[in-house]
C-alpha cells in the first residue's frame, strides 16, 4: 500500500474515533494541514480529557491546561477549573506512552481542590504573562525531538491556545512550570523537564 494511503486511512480512522474538536481550525498549524491538531487531540482523547474549545460555548467557563508532550517521556494534562467562588479544581492526568509516539494507557488521574489564594496566583500569572495576547501558531520548530507545551484557555465565551516547542523562557514556558511544579506538585528528574 502507498504511504500516502497508508496515512491518509490513519487520519481518517482517528478522525472517527474521536469526536470532540480539540482546537479551532488553523490554531496550531501555519500549513494547514492539521497535523499537529490531530496528534495533540490523540494525546488529550487518551488521556480522557475534555475539549476546551467545546467549552467555550459556554460563557460562564473558566478552565486552563497545560499539555505536556515531551518526545520520550509520558504525555501529561494539567487541568485548572475555576469554579464561581474563586477556588479551582486541579485535574492531573499522566498516559503510559510517550508524547511524540503513541499515547499509551491513563495510568495517573487525580483531583484535587484548590484555595482561592492558590486559584488567584495562578489567574494572576496566566493574565500578567500575557496568554491572551500570545500570538499562535507560530513557527518555532527547532528540532524533531524535544518536547511541545501546549497552554489552552476558556474565558467569557473565548477560547485561546499558546503552542511552544521546548520553550526555555516565555508564557507557555511559565505557565507550564506553574502548572507541573506549583499546583501539580510534579517531582521529575531534572533531565525529564524539557
Amino acid at each position: 500500500m502507498p504511504k500516502k494511503l497508508f496515512l491518509a486511512g490513519l487520519i481518517a480512522l482517528f478522525a472517527n474515533s474521536c469526536a470532540a474538536q480539540f482546537f479551532p481550525q488553523y490554531s496550531l498549524d501555519l500549513d494547514k494541514g492539521g497535523l499537529k491538531a490531530q496528534w495533540y487531540s490523540r494525546q488529550l482523547h487518551a488521556l480522557n480529557e475534555p475539549s476546551l474549545f467545546e467549552m467555550a460555548a459556554s460563557p460562564s467557563a473558566e478552565v486552563y491546561r497545560f499539555l505536556w508532550l515531551r518526545s520520550f517521556h509520558h504525555p501529561i494534562a494539567i487541568r485548572l477549573e475555576v469554579r464561581p467562588d474563586g477556588t479551582g479544581v486541579l485535574t492531573t492526568r499522566i498516559a503510559s506512552g510517550a508524547g511524540g509516539y503513541a499515547p499509551g494507557k491513563l495510568i495517573r488521574d487525580s483531583t484535587r481542590a484548590l484555595t482561592q489564594a492558590d486559584t488567584y496566583t495562578a489567574l494572576a500569572k496566566i493574565n500578567s504573562d500575557g496568554f491572551w495576547e500570545a500570538p499562535n501558531p507560530v513557527d518555532d520548530q527547532g528540532g524533531t525531538d524535544g518536547s511541545q507545551w501546549v497552554i489552552e484557555g476558556v474565558k467569557d465565551g473565548k477560547y485561546h491556545v499558546v503552542d511552544r516547542w521546548t520553550p526555555s523562557k516565555g508564557v507557555a514556558h511559565d505557565l507550564g512550570i506553574i502548572f507541573a511544579f506549583d499546583l501539580a506538585k510534579l517531582n521529575l528528574p531534572k533531565d525529564e523537564v524539557y
